[in-house]
């Protein structure tokens, strides 16, 4: 976990940022062969040459650009803890999701990652969203950062050895940078990274990027020496966050920022036993047990999904992937409305469809009939729904009133949103109620039981 980075260097090194690095070419190393590395499979597979390098700001000139930036990210990540925990008290939120690598079997590894290309960018209210940062098992020296920060996107180099603790090399991801350096994966701009250890003398590391126009990798970055973080195990934080609530909407300020957008990491692999291979549970370890709900990083709308465990990886603010567990539409036929609740359409929920009007009274609810449980039991129902603003609903399971469930705004009547409560079913059929006495509740898609 890192430090909150300084506006005003990264607003210099943007425009520093333009000259080319000289390429550093170390030892050969896992998975390099006669100067050439596996070509992402995005690019048609097999194995690429080593090219040119990425353009960026390095060395000095980033250290002496970044100023007090350099210093503050230098501390170690434990220190950044307890940075973290003064930052709690001010209310900012400091979380991430993703794969550890354990530093004794993982020693590199190769990703494709998503970038936003349209739409907003940049971030508000002082977040910043880390989507992804990436620190290989095996005593890495290098963290390579793909920053959404309140002056643009970037991608940063830090270095994690010899006591330098710091900024390595900046580049804005700009028009240039998604030209050269991206191709359309699944939908989304991406871009390819390779890190690996490239002399296990002096511990020296190099990321690369792929080079989508001359089908070659450019070298990003080089540093060799101690390793500073031994006592941790790093590896890919697919989705970090620091994050304050909007008090106007009730979610982080990147929630409506970002609403609908996804962030997207496929093909992950790590380097393990002299190969390279898909990251799975038996080589990483995922940072949750289960995909966590949105609702724990301030964003309702967020959904998180294992697409492939533990290689394949998707946040998505508003528009989700399905949960796993039985779902059940607002909007189906068998459902009971009652008082003014109604059927709307929606471009953003699951079925097309949403029920509103639910709550300020007793007599507007939506119940779900014949929601089936083999078995009694506590079961986890997460209701799914849009709102402009905070409000809450109330779950009434079998006739029985159960909890009451803060639901922040998801930034929109058409962005869905989730959080999640416990309930108790019997074997068999079931009802849930939703209703609110006191207010208006939410917007309701779907809820899923599970």
């Amino acid at each position: 976990m890192r430090q909150r980075p300084c506006l005003a260097a990264l607003a210099v090194a943007t425009t520093l940022a333009t000259a080319l690095i000289p390429a550093a070419r170390a030892s050969a190393s896992p998975g390099e062969s006669s100067a050439r590395l596996a070509r992402p499979a995005a690019d048609g597979g097999g194995t690429a040459p080593i090219g040119g390098a990425v353009p960026g700001l390095t060395g000095a000139a980033a250290r002496a650009a970044a100023g007090p930036v350099a210093e503050r990210h230098g501390r170690s990540k434990l220190q950044a803890a307890q940075a973290q925990a003064a930052q709690a008290q001010a209310a900012q939120l400091h979380t991430d999701w993703g794969v550890n690598m354990p530093s004794a079997t993982t020693q590199g590894l190769h990703a494709t990652q998503s970038v936003l290309d349209t739409g907003p960018t940049t971030t508000t209210g002082g977040d910043y969203v880390y989507a992804p940062t990436a620190l290989p098992g095996g005593g890495a020296c290098i963290e390579l950062t793909t920053a959404y920060t309140p002056t643009g996107p970037y991608l940063w180099a830090w270095d994690w050895c010899g006591g330098r603790d710091g900024v390595g090399k900046l580049t804005p991801m700009d028009a240039t940078f998604l030209s050269t350096y991206t191709t359309v994966v699944n939908g989304r701009r991406a871009y390819s990274v390779d890190e690996h250890r490239t002399s296990s003398t002096a511990n020296t590391w190099t990321a690369y990027l792929y080079n989508y126009v001359t089908h070659a990798w450019d070298t990003y970055f080089t540093s060799s020496g101690t390793y500073d973080l031994p006592q941790f195990n790093f590896g890919w934080n697919m989705f970090e966050i620091y994050t304050s609530v909007d008090p106007a909407t009730g979610a982080g300020y990147y929630c409506q920022t970002f609403a609908g957008r996804g962030f997207e990491s496929s093909g992950l692999q790590v380097y393990t036993g002299g190969a390279w291979v898909a990251a799975t549970a038996a080589n990483t370890t995922t940072t949750h047990r289960t995909p966590p709900p949105g609702s724990a990083y301030d964003c309702p709308a967020l959904t998180f999904t294992m697409v492939t465990a533990n290689d394949h990886w998707l946040a998505q603010i508003g528009g989700g992937q399905p949960t796993t567990g039985t779902s059940y539409e607002a909007e189906a036929s068998g459902n009971t409305l009652g008082g003014q609740a109604a059927i709307r359409s929606s471009s953003g929920a699951s079925g097309g469809a949403l029920v509103g009007y639910v709550g300020n009274g007793t007599a507007n609810f939506l119940r779900f009939n014949n929601v089936t449980a083999a078995a009694a039991g506590s079961k986890t129902v997460r209701i799914y729904y849009a709102s402009g603003a905070a409000r809450s609903v109330t779950l009434t399971v079998n006739g029985a009133a159960g909890a009451t469930v803060s639901t922040p705004s998801t930034g929109g009547w058409d962005t869905v949103g989730s959080v999640t409560a416990t309930v108790t079913l019997q074997a068999g059929n079931n009802t849930i109620q939703l209703g609110n006495a006191t207010g208006w509740a939410p917007d309701i898609d779907r809820i899923v039981v599970s």
